[in-house]
């Protein structure tokens, strides 16, 4: 831009000298001469400061999209801030908050990758896999990422009424 600027200068330095020649002309070939190259020169200047609008609105957009840019970070670090690295069951780093409900405090787990891309997306429990390895699964609904999380609960044994094992005492 300064080097457009510099320029649009020198071309108005130039047509203020043209004008000055017409004053100092002392023949009418020479006056319209003078007039005809200061037509040319302003013509010039007038190209350069479209060319400098058109740039002025070129860095508009470009100082609008950053002030967004800068206010959609602003605006994840208010949310990220009690968000901490959190190592699960599984072994698997989540970013994790405490948060208090009306049952109790419970935690927040949201998707690293997400997190990473300055995108807050919270965990949810798996819908079509709810459980792997004997962990609960989660699943970021942003990224679409599956997460091993807290271990299984142990399963108890099952016995069907009637039949027990002879081995137990209640056979037969």
């Amino acid at each position: 831009m300064i080097a457009e600027l510099s320029v649009a200068m020198a071309a108005i330095r130039e047509t203020a000298q043209l004008a000055k020649l017409i004053n100092d002309a002392k023949t009418e070939a020479e006056v319209n001469a003078a007039v005809s190259e200061l037509n040319s020169k302003l013509a010039s200047i007038q190209r350069e400061c479209i060319s400098l609008v058109e740039l002025v609105g070129t860095y508009q957009e470009m100082n609008t999209s950053l002030k967004a840019k800068i206010a959609e970070f602003e605006n994840f670090k208010v949310q990220a801030v009690d968000y901490s690295l959190n190592k699960v069951d599984s072994g698997t780093l989540v970013y994790s908050k405490n948060i208090v409900l009306s049952d109790g405090e419970t935690a927040v787990n949201a998707c690293p990758h997400c997190f990473h891309q300055n995108k807050i997306s919270i965990l949810q429990l798996g819908v079509t896999t709810t459980a792997m390895s004997g962990f609960h699964v989660h699943y970021c609904p942003e990224c679409k990422s599956d997460f091993k999380m807290n271990k299984l609960p142990p399963k108890k044994p099952t016995q069907v009424a009637g039949y027990g094992s002879r081995f137990s005492g209640g056979g037969r």
